[in-house]
């Protein structure tokens, strides 16, 4: 009885959010190679030559607004997103290549969508609830599916046409192998995606449940004035000659201050949760040491590179692409035997 009971949730859910799902998972599993579909929409990304860090520089002291990404080796050019939301692109010799307004084009809306479903916070906390349903729809599915006895069988698929008679058992065995063959990268995938939905909830809870902290000793601060980007990145270079400067924030704080990102040796987000400040054309006023905050704060921050495959080199690529596929293709063969039952 019980085991029906789930299979009716598994059934309604899974009908209720298969568009979402569908869109989510096959914009998720584009993304993991925006770098390639940028450079394949746009020709002059394709570039061979890194900007170094005093090109970059350059180019951050021409805004005033926005933030800006360095440039690394799956994105050799310079970044800025100004204050309107537009991107702009920058070669090592400082030439601007282009400029892609905020859904401007089909990358664009890939990630706005992706992100919040084009509805910004309202469609962030639409994604958080529709991302829970999600994983009860998945354990739903996995409890109805429990077999009382294992055998290889039970994880087979004898491929069928569409028009012919055993298509609909082909789709029925689709949907449950792909389910559990894959059910870790796809756990992951609605897992990261979920938290990432309630970072602050998930960050604060972590950290009151392993509040442990590590000690890292830390040099003087300089008092060198910095009076602009180039000057800022050479001391923070010199501060903290084992972590790379990832992100800037152009736009001064309320007190003035300018801010900056910096990633370790070994960190798993791609940007790096270190900071540092410097006063409006003054020296480094403080810092902030990812490896020195609590042991929970440090596990939340793996949660991103998880859900982006950051990390895990091409195993973990490829288990997070497996696992996008299978999630565009679990709704598609349940909703196909779904509709092909319920027309007989």
């Amino acid at each position: 009885m019980w085991r029906h009971g789930f299979g009716r949730v598994h059934k309604w859910l899974g009908l209720a959010l298969s568009v979402w799902m569908v869109l989510v998972a096959l914009t998720g599993t584009l993304l993991l190679y925006k770098t390639e579909l940028l450079q394949l929409q746009y020709p002059q990304l394709r570039l061979t030559t890194l900007p170094t860090m005093a090109e970059a520089a350059a180019v951050f002291d021409r805004f005033d607004a926005g933030y800006a990404f360095l440039p690394r080796d799956d994105k050799p050019w310079t970044e800025v997103i100004d204050g309107d939301g537009t991107t702009h692109y920058f070669n090592a010799a400082g030439e601007h290549l282009l400029a892609r307004t905020e859904l401007g084009d089909w990358v664009s809306w890939m990630v706005e969508f992706h992100h919040h479903m084009l509805l910004h916070d309202l469609g962030k906390d639409i994604m958080g609830i529709l991302g829970l349903l999600s994983l009860l729809l998945v354990i739903a599915g996995l409890i109805r599916w429990w077999p009382r006895h294992w055998s290889w069988r039970v994880l087979s698929v004898r491929f069928v046409r569409p028009g012919q008679r055993q298509f609909m058992a082909t789709l029925w065995q689709l949907h449950r192998s792909s389910g559990v063959i894959f059910i870790i990268p796809i756990a992951a995938l609605l897992i990261t995606g979920t938290a990432i939905m309630y970072a602050a909830f998930v960050n604060q809870s972590l950290e009151r449940l392993l509040p442990q902290t590590s000690a890292i000793s830390s040099a003087p601060m300089p008092t060198t004035p910095a009076y602009n980007w180039q000057q800022r990145l050479s001391l923070a270079k010199d501060y903290w000659p084992q972590q790379s400067p990832r992100l800037i924030y152009l736009a001064p704080t309320a007190e003035g201050n300018y801010r900056m990102r910096l990633r370790h040796e070994g960190e798993w987000h791609p940007n790096g949760r270190s900071y540092l400040v410097f006063a409006d054309n003054g020296p480094m006023v403080s810092s902030d040491d990812v490896r020195a905050r609590a042991l929970g704060f440090r596990l939340s921050q793996t949660i991103y590179p998880l859900h982006v495959a950051a990390v895990g080199g091409w195993a973990w690529l490829t288990a997070t692409l497996l696992g996008g596929l299978a999630l565009i293709l679990l709704p598609v063969t349940g909703v196909w035997f779904w509709w092909r039952r319920r027309r007989r």
